[in-house]
């Protein structure tokens, strides 16, 4: 232990910052006389003396005295100025740490944005305006891509975490246990499915209630992306060719989504707390008071319904049979840990009644 400290260098420097204090205080009280023969009056005349800040209450009249004073402020500015020095060096270390991705994360409940693509611009735009939360990238970018990235937007809200973002090591400094939400982008250049499936399974593994929205490029590899217990996948193809054939067959509907889509424009899908007095009445009800009072047109409801965890259902040991049951879900994309699912109802009946927990899509 005593060997650890002697290698310590700040434990050296406040180590001779008191021995200057207590040796000074010793040495002053047999040299002056007066107010000095009490000890802890010369206490306080050194530690003003080191710090150099000399109220002028207390000073020695002796040739000895004023010495020792001399030496006392040379060892006490040398030694404040190091303990300055090291304190602000430990500050500005973690600080470029931090810009160069190599720190950790304390954010809470914030939303993880694995990966790197040409939309992150766009996507962390969307994510800034939509909701209040903190962001973490995790990515292997070079530090001026990261740079000019995030002078777009408010330093305070976004971090930085440089390394894989399969690795444990990567999502434990992005704090992923305490995360709420997690993006995994994928490069539309490079095929990149299978790091998109391994990082879900890391995500999952380190926190299971975290919501994981996760780009895949082959279609045929969402059936393994759900046995990870994906809850969001996102295929750019589907999207891409719906959006060809609708600018061939239904131009205006194209041009309509397009429209709802973009950041720029002044109409976009929202989601609204339902008002209490609607609840047990019609949906036309609600779709006229946001046309009528808000000037929003109501689309539809949805509910975030928390499903039944079927481990619960499971003996506690690990049965055969259990194992059997878990097998086959795995196979069938189904897992066994508690998941929320979003249902979503549009364009529902005028007589369909709202119920409590619902909540209204609305295009403002």
């Amino acid at each position: 232990m005593f060997n650890k400290l002697k290698r310590n260098y700040l434990f050296i420097v406040i180590f001779g910052l008191l021995t200057t204090w207590f040796l000074g205080a010793i040495f002053i009280s047999f040299i002056e006389p007066g107010s000095f023969s009490n000890f802890k009056n010369s206490l306080w005349w050194t530690i003003v003396t080191m710090t150099t800040v000399g109220y002028g209450d207390m000073s020695p009249t002796t040739t000895g005295g004023r010495i020792l004073a001399v030496i006392i402020m040379f060892f006490g500015i040398s030694l404040i100025a190091i303990v300055t020095g090291s304190i602000s060096s430990v500050f500005t270390t973690r600080k470029i740490m931090e810009g160069k991705g190599l720190g950790k994360v304390n954010y809470k409940n914030h939303t993880l944005v694995c990966g790197w693509n040409s939309n992150i611009n766009n996507l962390i735009e969307l994510l800034t305006k939509s909701q209040n939360t903190n962001l973490v990238l995790i990515n292997n970018e070079s530090e001026d891509s990261i740079n000019n990235l995030l002078s777009n937007f408010s330093s305070e809200s976004i971090r930085f975490i440089r390394g894989d973002f399969t690795l444990d090591s990567s999502l434990e400094n992005a704090n992923a246990s305490n995360a709420t939400n997690a993006i995994i982008l994928n490069d539309e250049q490079v095929e990149n499915d299978e790091k998109i499936i391994l990082a879900t399974l890391s995500l999952k593994k380190i926190s299971p209630k975290i919501k994981v929205v996760a780009q895949l490029n082959n279609q045929e590899k969402i059936g393994f992306l759900k046995r990870a217990n994906v809850d969001v996948v996102l295929t750019n193809h589907s999207f891409e060719s719906f959006m060809t054939t609708s600018h061939i067959t239904n131009p205006s509907i194209a041009h309509a989504i397009e429209h709802i889509i973009d950041k720029e424009a002044n109409n976009n899908i929202k989601n609204r707390r339902i008002p209490e007095e609607f609840i047990g009445k019609p949906f036309s009800d609600l779709f006229n008071y946001f046309y009528s009072e808000k000037q929003e047109i109501c689309i539809g409801t949805f509910y975030e319904e928390e499903s039944i965890s079927i481990s619960e259902f499971l003996s506690s040991d690990a049965s055969a049979l259990d194992k059997f049951i878990e097998k086959k879900l795995s196979e069938h994309g189904h897992g066994l840990e508690e998941r929320n699912k979003v249902n979503v109802d549009i364009n529902p009946k005028k007589d369909t009644i709202i119920k409590k927990g619902q909540g209204a899509l609305i295009i403002k």
